[in-house]
């Protein structure tokens, strides 16, 4: 089935591009965010919970780079299995597109984690959000693909919401567990905004497949129940270690050096 074409995701697209650009200009040159940026961290780490480190470790595990790959995967090989060859295509190159894209802006920025987080590698720089970029890529890319074979509207507000509440709620994870600046969040979101544009608009303009929901929905949700156990249960102990909370509460505000990127750039 070929739609017809649509400019509306190129203008989001291009708003979500504008407002990219405007946050990393204010990270490259040390601007207003950072203050934004360490008043967030620091009220968060003062607030955080025992209860609330247990669940939001656990979200955070169910959306690192395992996760992403292992779901990328299932979901390729059962397009092909379905022979739904442009969907499979544009599934794989979309998601490994993104982790491209936000990797090369890492080391282009090299730019520091709040704490000492165990990274190492690319991994260690901290602008824009890994966790965000790809969750966001992949949850929402879900959407675009299986939203036009639900029937019923209820069904598409409740996938949409229940897929990128989840997304969300792994980028929030990032910034409470202090693993990330919130402008490092905001920075992953617009990216992954702008990529799910451009794919979006391009996978609609062409030929689709008639798949179901189901074709992608019951992959996704065993993968994270039987592969995501394991991985959470298997990591617990790493993690917890990685997001300890630091020892804010006899420092006064001014303590915490702010996150410059031009600080902490390599010769």
């Amino acid at each position: 089935m070929i739609r017809t074409r649509s400019y509306w995701p190129y203008y989001l697209a291009a708003l979500a591009c504008a407002l990219f650009l405007l946050i990393l200009i204010n990270v490259r040159i040390d601007g207003r965010l950072f203050a934004v940026d360490q008043s967030i961290y620091r009220q968060l780490q003062l607030w955080r919970t025992s209860w609330l480190d247990d669940i939001l470790i656990t979200v955070t595990q169910l959306g690192d780079t395992l996760m992403v790959t292992v779901i990328t995967g299932v979901i390729t090989l059962w397009l092909l299995i379905r022979k739904s060859w442009r969907t499979a295509g544009y599934w794989l190159l979309t998601i490994i597109g993104s982790a491209i894209i936000n990797t090369s802006i890492k080391a282009a920025i090299v730019r520091t984690r709040p704490g000492d987080m165990m990274y190492s590698g690319w991994s260690a720089y901290s602008f824009p959000s890994g966790h965000t970029t790809s969750n966001i890529v992949l949850y929402g890319l879900l959407c675009i693909l299986i939203y036009p074979c639900i029937e019923k509207r209820a069904a598409r507000i409740l996938t949409v919401f229940c897929a990128m509440g989840f997304a969300l709620l792994i980028a929030a994870s990032r910034i409470y567990l202090g693993a990330h600046w919130f402008s490092d969040v905001l920075g992953g979101i617009l990216v992954s905004t702008l990529i799910l544009c451009v794919a979006g608009a391009r996978y609609h303009a062409g030929r689709t497949h008639a798949l179901t929901a189901g074709a992608f929905l019951i992959p996704i949700v065993a993968t994270l129940l039987i592969v995501g156990s394991i991985h959470v249960w298997h990591g617990r102990h790493v993690n917890m270690q990685r997001y300890t909370p630091p020892a804010l509460s006899d420092q006064a505000p001014g303590d915490t050096p702010p996150p410059t990127a031009a600080a902490t750039r390599t010769p």
